[in-house]
This record gives C-alpha cells, sequence and structure tokens, in this order.
C-alpha cells in the first residue's frame, strides 16, 4: 500500500511538475479583414477601414473597443463626418490632438487628409 502511495504521489508530482513548466498558451486574436463603408451622399469616395494599420499603431483592441465602437460591426450607427468633426467615432482619434507614439494623429477635419481614408473610384 505504502508503494502504490509512493508511486501515485511520483506520479502527481511528475504531472504538476510539466505542467507549470510548459509554456503558457498564448492566443493571438485575429485581426479582422479590412471592409468597405457605402459611399454616402455627399462622400469623395469610399472608406476602407483596417484593423491591421490601425493594430499596428496602437496595441490593445480596447483602445476603440468598446467605448467609441462597439464589437461588432454594423452595431455602432452610421459613420458620419458630422460625428466625426465632433469629436465622436474615428474623430475621437482623429482630432489631432491625441498622440501615438509622440506623434500627434492626423485629423479628419483638415480637407488635406480627405485621400487618407476616403479612396476615389
Amino acid at each position: 500500500m505504502r508503494r502504490l502511495a509512493l508511486c501515485a504521489l511520483v506520479l502527481v508530482s511528475g504531472i504538476a511538475v510539466w505542467f507549470l513548466s510548459a509554456p503558457p498558451a498564448v492566443s493571438q486574436i485575429k485581426v479582422p479583414a479590412d471592409f468597405a463603408f457605402d459611399q454616402g451622399k455627399d462622400s469623395p469616395g469610399p472608406v476602407t477601414f483596417s484593423h491591421e494599420q490601425h493594430k499596428a499603431k496602437v496595441e490593445k483592441c480596447q483602445s476603440c473597443h468598446v467605448q467609441v465602437f462597439k464589437m461588432k460591426k454594423g452595431t455602432s450607427g452610421p459613420l458620419t463626418m458630422e460625428k466625426m468633426k465632433a469629436g465622436a467615432q474615428c474623430g475621437t482619434c482623429h482630432n489631432g490632438k491625441t498622440e501615438i507614439g509622440g506623434k500627434a494623429v492626423f485629423t479628419v477635419d483638415d480637407k488635406a487628409n480627405c485621400e487618407r481614408c476616403h479612396k476615389k473610384k
């Protein structure tokens, strides 16, 4: 009986050592593919949003989600320039004041930046 208990203890100890020394599983968040927004009536061109480009600058998804945008596409309401110029939606960061990596993020209010988001067909 004593030998069986000793074997069980060694087995459990070995499993515990292996489990504790195994590298933790690193979960990678799959970055969503680029997606296009329908061109608005007065829009200079359709907008394609790239999570990949934004993730390269801002490491945490929570920087935009869930306070600025909801996680599910299409549930944050229509994107409008009026809202952005008022500091909502994309304008939360693209306001010329927010800095990332020591550099101010371009503003949605500057006409020189229109083509950075709006691509002509």
